[in-house]
């Protein structure tokens, strides 16, 4: 999240207009213990351009298949605290809401920019 939070600076640094068109979100897969109070409360702590989302649990469970995203709940402790597995994936949608890119956690912030801003450019030869 914070390497999400160096992206959206350097864009709108380097490249302002395209900057203005992107949005990132977080969306919780623990909607049992994120609710929209403690997400506003956790946002606190990441970019603010950040907006964060949850759902039902079938919500939740419906967008996690729908991008194939493992998460595992691990057993609860004694004071009820728990963790939460998961695959962590940025995924990159174009203007119409179709996935135009996704990046791994090993990628790094340059490289992400370079690619954003590669997606947002292109212009197909016909």
């Amino acid at each position: 999240m914070v390497k999400v939070g160096k992206v959206m600076d350097t864009m709108k640094e380097k490249f302002p207009e395209l900057a203005q068109n992107v949005q990132p979100i977080f969306v919780s897969i623990d909607p049992a213990r994120d609710s929209l109070k403690a997400l506003r409360d956790y946002a606190k702590d990441f970019h603010p351009s950040y907006v964060f989302l949850t759902g039902s649990p079938e919500q939740v469970q419906a967008m996690a298949k729908k991008y194939r995203v493992y998460m595992s709940k691990a057993d609860e402790t004694e004071d009820g605290d728990y963790l939460v597995d998961h695959s962590i994936v940025i995924y990159f949608h174009d203007d119409s809401g179709d996935i135009a890119d996704c990046f791994t956690q090993s990628m790094r912030p340059s490289d992400v920019v370079e690619k954003v801003i590669e997606r947002m450019t292109f212009v197909p030869s016909y």
